[in-house]
Parts: structure tokens; sequence; C-alpha cells
């Protein structure tokens, strides 16, 4: 039971992933090609946020070549913790103040990215992502560097 459960996990990380990278990657593309530097800058400037070109170019980044790594599960965490981060700095500076409900610019769809940026954290990319390649979990026997201590 305990192998299925795992065989699960790691599914629906992969699924979880995919579907997050598939998102973040639209978003990025929409946000460069579609609306415009221009308007996200208007956009960014207009919720009151400092340097609106830089958080402009930043976010667009994160969301391409973020979501490029995500769909391979490489780095995982790291972006994990960035949508983590950015979703909350969106719910709390730019959204709160609107209510919950995505249709009044709420923050619900902001809130669920950052959970899972907070699941991505927690439990990485599974065993079907680049990163098993090369983090193992500590104590699961697979470690890549030997620390050198027998519990013998």
């Amino acid at each position: 039971m305990k192998a299925f459960l795992r065989v699960v996990q790691d599914i629906a990380l992969l699924v979880a992933r995919l579907v997050a990278a598939l998102v973040l990657i639209a978003h990025g593309w929409h946000r460069w090609q579609v609306a415009g530097i221009d308007s996200q800058i208007t956009i960014v400037q207009g919720a009151g946020l400092p340097i609106g070109f830089g958080i402009v170019v930043v976010t667009i980044a994160f969301e391409l070549i973020g979501g490029t790594l995500l769909a391979f599960g490489l780095g995982t965490r790291l972006i994990g913790l960035g949508m983590a981060a950015m979703n909350g700095v969106i719910v709390f500076v730019v959204r709160w103040d609107n209510g919950l409900y995505l249709n009044d610019g709420g923050w619900e769809y902001n809130a669920v990215l950052g959970v899972l940026g907070l699941l991505f954290l927690a439990h990485g990319s599974g065993r079907l992502g680049v990163d098993h390649l090369f983090v193992r979990p500590p104590g699961d026997g697979s470690d890549l560097i030997d620390d050198g201590s027998d519990k013998n």
C-alpha cells in the first residue's frame, strides 16, 4: 500500500507541475507578447508598487523560465518558493481589498497558485522530475553523497 501511495504521489506531483507550468508559461507569454510590457507596467504602477519595469521583467522571466523548469521538474522547490512569494505579495498587497472572488478582482486564484507553490516547496518534483536525479529525500537510502555516518 505504501508503494502504491508513493506512485500516486509522484503522478499527482507530475500532473500538478505540468498544469502549473502551463499556467505560468501562458501568463508570462500573455504579459510579454499579447498585453505588452507597457500595459503591465501601468498595472503595477496603478497598484502603487515601485519600480514597475523591474517588477514586470522579473515576473515575466519567472513565469517563462520558471514554468519551463517546472515542467521538467528542475528546481521545483525553488520555483515553488517563488510561486508562493509572488502570489503572496499579489494577494496581500494588490488584491486583498477586492475580496475573495476573482470576478471582483479578488485573490482566490492567486491564493491557489501560492498554496500550490508551497506544496512544490514542501514535496519537490517527486520521482518523475529531473530534480530526483540530483537530490533525494534524506533517509531513503539513496543519497548521492555518503556523509560517512554509519548507524550500525
